[in-house]
């Protein structure tokens, strides 16, 4: 092998290493920066009384439930408990409260 033929494998070798690690590692670190994963909306019930949101269940824009679950939301008012959530995999962008008919609506 001559020595481009080593560079060209070794940054091939590189680049598929960095894309299995973004597609077996989720968390809101790895999620943020991760190129193969598309920010989306998406809606929440959560507990009332807490501003700390755990396991959070969501759903798409067309009222679908998602097939996996918010590892933690943080919230600011603690007395509402529907969100409308914009995420890009584990990592939360925004959130803002929402009403419950509004939340109805959407999921059905």
């Amino acid at each position: 092998m001559n020595k481009l033929t080593k560079i060209l494998t070794a940054i091939v070798a590189l680049a598929a290493g960095v894309a299995a690690f973004f597609m077996l590692v989720h968390n809101s670190v790895t999620d943020r920066v991760n190129p193969f994963i598309k920010a989306e909306t998406s809606y929440a019930k959560v507990a009332t009384g807490t501003q700390n949101y755990t396991n959070v269940t969501i759903y798409n824009e067309r009222g679908q439930k998602e097939n996996y679950q918010l590892a933690s939301v943080g919230g600011y008012d603690p007395a509402k408990g529907y969100l409308t959530i914009k995420h890009k995999g584990q990592y939360v962008s925004y959130i803002e409260y929402i009403s419950a008919a509004k939340y109805k609506q959407i999921t059905g």
